[in-house]
């Protein structure tokens, strides 16, 4: 599986999408109370929204940082044989390109409409690529 893409949403743009947040909060609440199965049934449900909202046929992975950041992941391409659920995939899975120096994760912020919009774009054209690679 490709990772097509990875962005982060400040909490500071709450009203970019309330709803994509509130759910994101709501999922969060679960797993902080321990309620692992209403925990994985928000998780796809805040997954199958992002998928809406962004217009994202992919795979996604969302997960809140504690500062109430959100992170989306798109997944792309050929499961790799194993069962995963959008709500399980980790850090694990990213490329070597979003690591820092020190090992660690780091994931841009998307600080503004004009620069989701952008991200947006480059998960489409990344969508196109890897269906003609697959054609081929």
């Amino acid at each position: 599986m490709k990772v097509t893409s990875a962005f982060a949403l400040p909490h500071d743009h709450y009203d970019w999408n309330q709803g994509l947040y509130q759910l994101v909060m709501v999922t969060r609440n679960r797993l902080v109370d321990n309620d692992h199965e209403n925990f994985s049934k928000y998780n796809v449900m805040l997954c199958n929204y992002a998928r809406e909202i962004f217009k994202i046929p992919n795979l996604i992975n969302v997960k809140w940082e504690p500062s109430n950041d959100i992170t989306i992941i798109v997944f792309d391409g050929t499961p790799d044989g194993y069962s995963h659920n959008a709500y399980d995939i980790g850090f694990r899975h990213l490329p070597e390109e979003y690591k820092d120096e020190d090992g660690q994760y780091s994931i841009p912020f998307i600080h503004s409409q004009e620069e989701l919009d952008d991200t947006l774009a480059h998960i489409h054209n990344m969508n196109i690529l890897h269906k003609l690679e697959a054609e081929k």
